[in-house]
């Protein structure tokens, strides 16, 4: 059983989710009740290359971002 309220509690859009957690954990199965990660090593490369790719993005749009910051100004 859960110490806290019997509500998922997640910060939402609209407030907090009021769904009931999955037994023996404290959050929803909408917001990682269930979440259990990769398991095999193909997976957790799949995880690493994913997230290698994003960072990847996020220093080009930051780096156009700072280019066109420098042209304005």
């Amino acid at each position: 059983m859960n110490t806290k309220a019997e509500i998922c509690g997640a910060r939402t859009k609209d407030g907090v989710c009021m769904n009931a957690p999955v037994t023996g954990k404290e959050r929803c199965r909408l917001h990682g009740g269930l979440s259990t990660g990769a398991k095999t090593p193909e997976g957790r490369e799949r995880q690493a290359e994913a997230k290698r790719a994003r960072w990847d993005e996020i220093k080009q749009a930051l780096a156009l971002y700072r280019d066109q910051a420098a042209e304005c100004g």
